[in-house]
């Protein structure tokens, strides 16, 4: 597995790095960053638009991600890029909710090793809360990381599945915005995010992820 702690960039490097783990998934290779973003960025999914989905796509630096999902307000995060060969992971292409499964599992596990408190909302009473907007944290669906206490989503993610291999593209606010989401993306959930270190996340992440899918 290749693990690389990518540093800061903008929204045009994070995104064509990431196409590039996904890019090695296909030809076999199993690999992760982890990494930050210089001043806030918001990535819409593939399917979205900046005319539909900002409310001024002039007053924000913005980039269509690979994955799809909604929009996402970038710069008090940390953000993963995990890519895996399906046949690694013991997944199809027609296998969505295993694949991701399998890689959100690794990540759940490395933030409560960083004591914050998440749990998939399947089956908790946080599950379909909130209201479907061009806002990723607007809306908590069963798949998504959310606060087992408080119900905020700690986690958005998004995937991309080709015929060989998923991509997963996770966002992690660790502080509050840098600006106002409400001014940024359409409809968008209130500002609110759990505070917590990231400085050992890095590490618990990749622990994580050789313990529960390569085993190396």
């Amino acid at each position: 597995m290749k693990f690389v702690v990518d540093g800061t960039h903008d929204g045009v490097v994070n995104m064509a790095r990431d196409v590039e783990l996904r890019d090695q998934a296909d030809q076999g290779e199993f690999g992760c960053r982890v990494y930050f973003w210089s001043g806030p960025w918001v990535t819409l999914g593939r399917f979205q638009s900046a005319p539909k989905d900002l409310i001024d796509p002039t007053a924000i630096e913005w980039i269509v991600r690979p994955t799809g999902g909604k929009a996402v307000l970038h710069g008090h995060d940390v953000t993963v890029g995990l890519a895996a060969p399906l046949a690694q992971i013991g997944c199809s292409s027609r296998e969505l909710k295993r694949a991701y499964r399998a890689l959100i599992l690794p990540l759940v596990s490395a933030l409560r090793e960083c004591a914050v408190p998440c749990v998939l909302a399947e089956g908790t009473i946080h599950e379909s809360k909130g209201i479907r907007t061009s806002d990723c944290f607007a809306f908590n669906s069963a798949n998504d990381v959310v606060d087992e206490i408080t119900g905020i989503k700690v986690c958005g993610c998004a995937l991309q599945l080709t015929e060989t291999s998923v991509l997963l593209q996770a966002s992690i606010p660790y502080t509050q915005p840098l600006v106002d989401p409400s001014s940024v993306i359409r409809e968008a959930a209130p500002g609110q995010s759990a505070e917590w270190d990231p400085q050992g996340f890095p590490e618990k992440l990749e622990l994580a992820l050789r313990y529960n899918l390569v085993h190396v």
